[in-house]
């Protein structure tokens, strides 16, 4: 015993049957298992066999196979034929294709150029106006800063001369020694 049942299923079998029914059990497997065995060895060679004929009697003799290299070759040739033509149509196909594209997509980059010049065009005179706008603003700043700075200079220069009682003597004293010098 040893091919069909291992030690594990015969051990089970004598714990369940007993020792001597479980290897009467397991001999039983044995001899079917080799029975069935032999069986399917004769049944596939008598299956060969029967096979062996039939394929025999199906096969093609050479002239069939010249016949058929003949016809395949003839519609091979033929396929090629019409293949290359298919080719060859689908090509100029392509072509026109990409020439109509390239056509419309060369007006369209030309039409977006267009537009976006045009756009420059209006940005920038609108940034031109921007900016004149924004001098003649500062500008007027400036000279509002100016006049604010002129009346503060005069404004500090007349404090310190009217509230420092030295230097309105020393005005006086210019103010004379030109009178006399000129």
């Amino acid at each position: 015993m040893g091919s069909v049942i291992d030690i594990e299923l015969l051990q089970l079998l004598e714990d369940r049957l007993g020792k001597e029914d479980g290897r009467k059990v397991a001999e039983a497997i044995e001899k079917s298992f080799e029975e069935m065995k032999k069986k399917a060895e004769g049944l596939a060679i008598q299956k060969k066999l029967e096979l062996k004929d039939e394929l025999t009697k199906e096969l093609a003799s050479k002239a069939d196979i010249v016949y058929l290299d003949g016809k395949i070759e003839s519609v091979r040739a033929s396929l090629e034929g019409k293949i290359g033509t298919e080719i060859a149509r689908l090509e100029g196909k392509m072509q026109s294709e990409i020439s109509r594209l390239e056509g419309k997509m060369q007006s369209e980059i030309s039409r977006l150029e267009g537009k976006m010049q045009s756009e420059i065009t209006r940005l920038e005179g609108k940034i031109e106006t921007e900016i004149s706008r924004l001098e003649g603003k500062i500008e007027k700043e400036i000279l509002r800063l100016d006049r604010k700075f002129t009346i503060l200079l005069t404004g500090i220069f007349f404090t310190i001369v009217f509230l420092n009682q030295n230097t309105i003597e020393f005005i006086l004293k210019l103010i004379n020694f030109f009178k006399f010098n000129l």
